[in-house]
């Protein structure tokens, strides 16, 4: 609830806490609606429902009551907060239950099994068919053999005959020729239909796309990587292809450093964990043997566990046995929380963790583990040496998790609807894919799944000088924060005109004096570093017992974050050169944030005109 316009003065003298009832666990959970306040006199007001609009006239006292309610628990359990918060009440119990009730008939307190069946029911949603599996591939021919040698144990167990597109942005010619000869074993050993995309293939593309959409003719080359950007390719840019030759369909988006098959931790849950910021699990292994061998193969079709539930509304998902959500899983949250599990919401992306190699590229995550988790990740000086490289690593959930963004590349998608593009450059597109997702489609969702993908880089990657320095993020992230913090929320229903009105507020930063683009970026990297200092100096008071070597890290990580923080310096972004000024910063940013803006405004008809195209678009290359 907001905006409560009155003030309560309490006494001095402490009330005397009333005994803690005993939880029934066979008792029903209530949660107060969310609301808006409007003070009617001294002693009443209006409570507007959000979610219905509904208004209901009541006292400030029993308004403060519903306050006390906004988490899911027992009748008794509010009743006991209610007697300790309000100390006018402590002795009218009674009427405090008698209160409690009738909000429950107003439908101001919500029961479990209420909001439990309002996210159960949706309109019927047929999802669209799967187009391909794509893989994006570059200069890594051996993860690709092991990436491939996977899908062909996969297709001999499955006998799925899925149809495979090879989006390969290899430089040398070498790796090129060595995953076509990959395509061509893989296709003897299944039988399964496989399409290549290389250099003159994607040339082709552009070609075509430029005769069909010719105001996105200049945008065509960086968006899709094209061979006039050689030098500047990222892996977006494969991405926005794989999402182009899929649009109006289902797809799979997998990376060269992937392998089947899916596993899951030993106490994987069924179930669906209702709340969004769940934490996730990390294990640590001594070695990447260890790590791809630990929890346990998913037996099933690992491509149709995800296409179960892409596409589809979160009814239809949780109404699946193993996404179902438990009424006791509510406990402790409130419906404000729990905004985002409606019926209707439709899945747009699956997500899942990874074992192997760890996704992200620094380490301070790391000092932000569960207590359980960092006692793992600390056990012994060596091995913790070891985990901060973050190489043999299990990361992902125990239980299904549904929010509206996701940090890492999807594994399904659902592009019948128009799903963004991606900034073709730089690290964190899909981090910035998910967030554009978000904007474009408010109430969709991401669905986790627990379970993981096989991850193993080529190289081992020293990640702790990075993990050690002051944080910088990268271009991707800046976009992706100010979306997340900055942006206003917007009206438009269609997707279209929300990326319109995305690329409207890109250009308008874009157009600010120097002076003004300079004060952007060092606002944002003083709230990004201020945020993880305070973040990580949360962590180290609440665990004064850590290993003094975690401890000695962490303040590490603080104090190089301090003093960039103070220190005059350039306010560069992580993909910028070191040795930058700040009007070259200034530079940067304009051309980077015109070039987004401008693949944003020419996405809507480069998706509609591939999806008017549907499979002949991919047959065609």
């Amino acid at each position: 609830m907001s905006e409560f316009n009155y003030q309560i003065n309490y006494g001095t003298q402490p009330a005397k806490l009333p005994a803690q009832p005993r939880i029934d666990p066979a008792a029903p959970l209530y949660a107060s609606e969310d609301g808006v306040v409007a003070s009617l006199s001294n002693n009443e007001c209006i409570f507007q429902v959000k979610r219905s609009g509904e208004t209901h006239v009541m006292t400030f006292q029993v308004l403060q009551a519903l306050d006390q309610a906004r988490e899911f628990r027992t009748l008794d359990e509010h009743v006991a907060r209610i007697l300790t918060t309000i100390p006018s009440l402590t002795a009218q119990r009674d009427d405090v239950m008698r209160v409690l009730d009738s909000l429950v008939k107003r439908e101001l307190l919500v029961a479990d099994r209420d909001f439990l069946a309002r996210a159960a029911v949706a309109p019927a949603r047929e999802p669209a068919p799967l187009r391909a599996v794509f893989i994006r591939a570059c200069d890594r021919p051996d993860q690709a053999a092991h990436l491939f040698a996977s899908l062909a144990d996969y297709e001999r167990r499955h006998r799925a005959n899925r149809h495979y597109v090879l989006v390969d942005d290899s430089s040398s010619r070498e790796a090129a020729n060595r995953h076509r000869d990959l395509l061509r074993e893989f296709a003897r050993a299944t039988g399964c239909k496989l399409t290549y995309i290389g250099s003159a293939e994607r040339e082709r593309l552009v070609e075509k796309f430029a005769r069909a959409v010719p105001q996105a003719a200049p945008i065509l080359p960086g968006l899709l990587g094209g061979s006039g950007e050689r030098g500047r390719f990222g892996g977006g840019s494969g991405w926005n292809l794989a999402l182009l030759l899929s649009a109006g369909a289902r797809a799979v988006l997998l990376d060269d450093d992937h392998r089947l098959p899916l596993r899951r931790l030993e106490d994987a849950r069924e179930g669906l964990d209702p709340n969004p910021a769940a934490a996730a699990t990390t294990r640590f292994f001594r070695n990447i043997e260890n790590a791809l061998g630990a929890g346990e193969e998913v037996e099933e079709d690992p491509f149709e566990l995800h296409l179960a539930a892409v596409g589809h509304t979160l009814a239809a998902v949780t109404g699946q046995r193993r996404y179902a959500i438990e009424a006791s899983a509510l406990r402790g949250l409130t419906l404000s929380r729990l905004d985002h599990l409606r019926g209707d919401a439709p899945v747009l992306a699956t997500h899942h963790g990874a074992y192997g190699s760890s996704r992200s590229e620094a380490g301070q995550w790391l000092y932000q583990l569960s207590p359980a988790d960092r006692a793992e990740f600390t056990r012994d000086r060596d091995s913790y040496l070891r985990n901060v490289e973050m190489g043999s690593i299990w990361y992902g959930f125990r239980q299904a998790r549904a929010s509206g963004v996701a940090n890492f590349t999807p594994f399904a998608l659902d592009n019948s609807v128009m799903l963004p593009c991606t900034n073709p450059l730089g690290r964190g597109e899909d981090a910035l894919f998910s967030r554009v997702t978000e904007l474009c489609h408010g109430g969709s969702l991401m669905l986790e799944l627990p379970v993981a993908v096989g991850h193993v880089q080529e190289t081992q990657r020293k990640r702790s000088p990075l993990t050690l320095a002051a944080h910088t993020p990268r271009f991707n992230y800046f976009v992706a924060d100010f979306i997340r913090t900055r942006l206003p929320e917007f009206s438009a229903d269609d997707p279209a005109q929300r990326l319109h009105l995305l690329a409207a507020h890109l250009r308008d930063i874009a157009g600010a004096s120097e002076a003004g683009r300079v004060r952007q970026l060092q606002e944002y990297l003083a709230y990004s570093r201020a945020d993880l200092i305070e973040r990580l100096q949360g962590q180290y008071d609440a665990a004064p017992d850590a290993p003094i070597y975690w401890q000695a890290d962490v303040r590490s990580i603080i104090e190089a974050n301090g003093r960039a923080l103070i220190a005059p310096a350039a306010p560069r972004l992580g993909d910028w050169p070191e040795a930058i000024d700040a009007p070259g910063c200034a530079q940067r940013l304009r051309t980077e944030l015109g070039e987004l803006a401008g693949c944003f405004e020419a996405w809507p008809a480069l998706w509609n005109c591939a999806r008017e195209q549907g499979e002949r678009l991919l047959g065609a290359v």
